[in-house]
Parts: C-alpha cells; structure tokens; sequence
C-alpha cells in the first residue's frame, strides 16, 4: 500500500517532481562535470605524458614539463649531445611544446614538436617512445603533422585533411599508435620557426641505458649540468596536480555547492509535501494510518525524487562529457 502511495503522490504533483529531480539532477552534474572532467583530464594526460619511453625528461630550472601550463622553448638544443655523452644514457630526444588555447572541447591542446630523423647528437622521438604510423604515413616536410587516433576520431580526420596550428595550414601525414605526448605532432624545426625559437626546445628525452639506474644516471646529469630541472617520467602524474594548485579548492567550492543545492532541494521537496497534504494527513490518520506509516511515506517519496534525480544527473552528466570532448 504505501509503495502505491509514494507513487501516487509523485504523478499527483508532476510539476514539483521534476522540479525537486532536476534540481538534484543540477548537484550530481555539477559534481560529475567539473570533478570528473578536471581529474579524469589531468590524468589522462599524465598517463599519455609518463608512456613517452624515457625514464627522465631534461629541462630548464623554474619550468613545470608536466604542467598544462606552457613549457617555454628556452632550452638549447645543444645540451643534448652532452647529455647523450653521460654514463648510462641510451638516447635522448629534443621535444617543443605549445599549449593551444581556445582550441574548442576543454579549451586547450598541446601540440609536440619532435624529430623525426636522427643525428650524431640525439635520435628520433619515435625510436624512443615507440610510436608507430597505423594509417597514412610518416612525416615528411614541414609542413605536415600527425595525429593519434583518438584526435584524428573526435576531430573527423583522415590522412590528407587540411588543419590549423599557430596561424598556419597544416596536412595530416598520418595517424599514430600508441598514445603518446601531445596528441598532434610536427616537426621541431617548424615549431622552432613558427615560435621564433630557433636552436632552443622545452625539453629532451633521455632513455637509460638500465631503467632501474636511473637515479643514478639523475645524479651524473645533475653534476654535469648544474641549475636545471630533472623529472623523471614516473613522477609526471603528481606534477600535474602540483601544476595547478589552485584545482583542489576550486574542485572542493563546487562539490560544498552542489551537495548544498541538492540537500535543500531536498528538504524542500519533504517540507512542500507536508504543507500540501495537510488535510490528506488527516483524513489518513482518521483512517488509522500511524504517524510512523505517515513519516515513512513521506521519506521515501524524498528518497524516490533523489535517486530519480541522480540518475538524470548521470545521464546529464554522460551527455555533457560527449558535447565537451566534441
């Protein structure tokens, strides 16, 4: 009887249900979104940034290479012929990055610049983080880039498509595998050119001779080349939340907000179901109903709208993420 009357209530007063469920609904999306969004972002790019195939990554002291936040092109290309003549270094790479804003979806991307064919000093990005071309082919002038294969699917694109980075037309050469660094890719010394950065990088590579030294490998690069910054790959995860210190109160602000949105949504919709059924309550008491049967009635229909509203919000939730990463 009382699960017949929870439902009643609820179609009786269609209005004030979907009110009290989309306002709930509001709650979990906002936590969801922006929680989920920023975390699930930070550690994706983490993971794609820590699977580049070296164990350190070289850079210029008071830069941030794991941060979201643009690493300058200030590092000379040149170290990395000394590095590469430290004890226990396999190979290094020399590798540009630019953060491209307002790029639509979450409002940035990085773009990688990379050599694609090696020299006495330093290999190619390829040889050290594995990448492969899986449709299209490999770079072949300055003028082409290539993507990976969750860019080119969000973005719709194929080899031969036509596309815009920093005020200037690219071709998509080819598609890569697997994930790796930035999602687009072209080579240095255009990067080097468009930026006005000639000779100078963000950062190297340096693949270790044993994976397992390469602390002891960190010590020699640190004696060699004083003042600089050192970061080793299995750390890049941590350093994205350190990037952005500000995210966790951010973050915090709006799950404080939403959980207060969704709870007085709730006792509202508890409070207007008692002041509206003053006299149903009565005639229910004079019927026999106890004040137990009343009050249990009452909670559940609270709990009914909450949960209804929390899979709206996942819904929401589901649909907005599709929309953002479009």
């Amino acid at each position: 009887m009382r699960h017949s009357f929870v439902l009643a209530n609820l179609l009786a007063r269609p209005t004030r249900t979907i009110a009290s469920m989309l306002g709930i609904a509001l709650g979990v999306l906002l936590i969801l979104v922006t929680v989920g969004l920023a975390r699930g972002i930070l550690y994706e790019t983490g993971q794609r940034e820590k699977n580049v195939g070296a164990e350190i990554i070289f850079q210029s002291a008071g830069t941030l290479g794991a941060s979201i936040t643009a690493t300058p092109m200030a590092l000379p290309v040149a170290y990395a012929k000394r590095l590469r003549q430290i004890e226990g270094v396999r190979a290094v790479t020399p590798i540009g990055r630019y953060i491209r804003s307002g790029a639509g979806g979450i409002g940035f991307e990085m773009i990688e610049g990379i050599v694609d064919h090696p020299t006495d000093e330093y290999t190619t990005y390829a040889a050290i983080s594995g990448i492969r071309i899986v449709q299209g082919r490999p770079l072949q002038s300055d003028e082409e880039i290539i993507v990976d294969r969750h860019y080119a699917m969000t973005k719709k694109l194929t080899p031969g498509a036509r596309i815009e980075l920093l005020n200037h037309m690219f071709t998509v050469a080819g598609i890569y595998e697997p994930e790796s660094g930035a999602r687009v890719k072209m080579r240095l010394a255009k990067m080097q050119q468009l930026l006005g950065a000639e000779g100078k990088c963000s950062s190297i590579l340096v693949k270790c001779l044993d994976p397992n030294e390469q602390e002891r490998v960190a010590e020699r690069i640190e004696a060699v080349l004083p003042g600089n910054q050192i970061i080793f790959t299995r750390d890049i995860p941590s350093y994205y939340d350190r990037g952005i210190p500000s995210l966790n109160i951010f973050l915090r602000v709006v799950v404080g907000l939403a959980l207060t949105v969704s709870a007085l949504v709730i006792l509202l919709a508890m409070y207007t179901s008692i002041t509206e059924r003053t006299r149903e309550i009565g005639i229910l008491k004079s019927l026999g109903a106890s004040r137990r049967f009343i009050i249990a009635a009452i909670e559940k229909e609270a709990l009914t709208i909450s949960a209804l509203g929390v899979a709206v919000g996942y819904v929401l939730s589901f649909l907005t993420k599709v929309g953002i990463m479009r």
